[in-house]
């Protein structure tokens, strides 16, 4: 922490310099010979021809620095404009662009400055709200998740979610472009009721045990079938009674018919909204196994395919989920140990920035 303010310290040193090159003398010259014609352009060129004569060097500024001047002066009572440490502390995220306009600097300055201090640009996690409770209830299920007596006992949770897949997918637009000599004037449109599909899955330290491809929403009744028909006979079937099953906390999940099928056939072997057992982490992707993993990896995949139609992605989705290699999942499930450490560590709150890379 001490180099980032070190070199923080640095780079404001070195915008200073290149900021304001101008001396105070010749700001003032410059307002005054601006009050005296009425124009900045004029005065630009004035200073330009008197510049060698009175500072000894020949000074080509430009009109709107001179404006900018003016302008400094009377809203903030000084000709350097925004006070040096406000610049850097008020807009970390502001542009490249907006920054020149600010300071008076060029572009290609401020990124050579950037540069030259270590410098980069990062996109910010987007993760969901939390509401009050939910850190301690994030921090109470990676404890739990800890204080078991098995080491491996993470390894027994298997995790249930849905995804929606759209036909024409989520497109980059920084990375969606057409090389050509002359502009194409391609046009991509976008339907106003786009054909999608809705994946459910059943996964954990065995792989991708379970999967449904839906056209229509997951309701309760539908949510309902899938937990009779696919859930419970997963369970049931395998003898090692210390399995368990992980749903989130969706409308359809916590219905009332829904906890009672759960709580019939697996009871205390579920985790969710409403569980005896334990109720797991809200609105937390972080240590959601289908969310920090399965979901984007499968997205990556699925939309490398040329995907015309519902049958193109049905089948798309069925290649990609299948083929997802064994070693890889086992190590996502595994992962769940190290995220449930950082939680407790930042009691409960985000704390995906902080991961090492094994973690991501």
């Amino acid at each position: 922490m001490n180099t980032y303010y070190f070199k923080l310290f640095v780079l404001i040193v070195c915008v200073i310099k290149w900021i304001y090159p101008y001396s105070n003398k010749l700001m003032y010259d410059a307002v005054c010979i601006s009050r005296k014609y009425n124009s900045d352009a004029i005065t630009a060129k004035e200073i330009k021809i008197q510049s060698l004569f009175i500072y000894n060097e020949q000074i080509d500024l430009d009109y709107r620095v001179i404006k900018r001047w003016k302008d400094n002066l009377l809203s903030l009572g000084c000709f350097k404009g925004q006070p040096k440490s406000e610049i850097l502390n008020d807009n970390s995220r502001t542009s490249i662009r907006r920054l020149s306009k600010l300071t008076g600097v060029s572009k290609s300055t401020i990124q050579r400055l950037l540069h030259k201090n270590n410098y980069k640009t990062y996109k910010p996690i987007h993760t969901n709200k939390q509401y009050p409770n939910d850190m301690l209830k994030r921090k109470q299920f990676c404890t739990w998740l800890q204080e078991q007596k098995s080491n491996n006992f993470h390894r027994s949770i298997y995790y249930s979610d849905e995804a929606v897949f759209h036909i024409n997918g989520c497109v980059n637009k920084h990375n969606n472009f057409i090389w050509a000599t002359e502009n194409p004037n391609v046009i991509e449109e976008k339907s106003n009721n786009p054909k999608r599909l809705i994946v459910w899955v059943l996964i954990g330290y065995e792989g991708i045990v379970k999967y449904k491809i839906f056209e229509s929403t997951v309701t309760t009744e539908v949510y309902k079938d899938i937990v009779e028909n696919n859930v419970t006979p997963f369970f049931t079937k395998r003898r090692n009674t210390e399995l368990i099953f992980q749903q989130d906390g969706a409308p359809a999940h916590f219905a009332s018919k829904i906890k009672d099928v759960l709580n019939n056939d697996l009871k205390n072997r579920w985790i969710g909204r409403g569980s005896n057992l334990i109720e797991g982490q809200p609105r937390s992707p972080d240590l959601t196994l289908c969310d920090y993993f399965l979901w984007g990896y499968l997205k990556d995949k699925v939309y490398s395919h040329n995907i015309a139609n519902l049958e193109n992605l049905k089948n798309a989705i069925t290649e990609e989920l299948t083929n997802i290699p064994l070693q890889m999942i086992k190590k996502a499930v595994d992962n769940i140990v190290k995220r449930c450490k950082k939680c407790i560590e930042y009691n409960g709150d985000h704390f995906e920035m902080f991961l090492d890379k094994e973690c991501n």
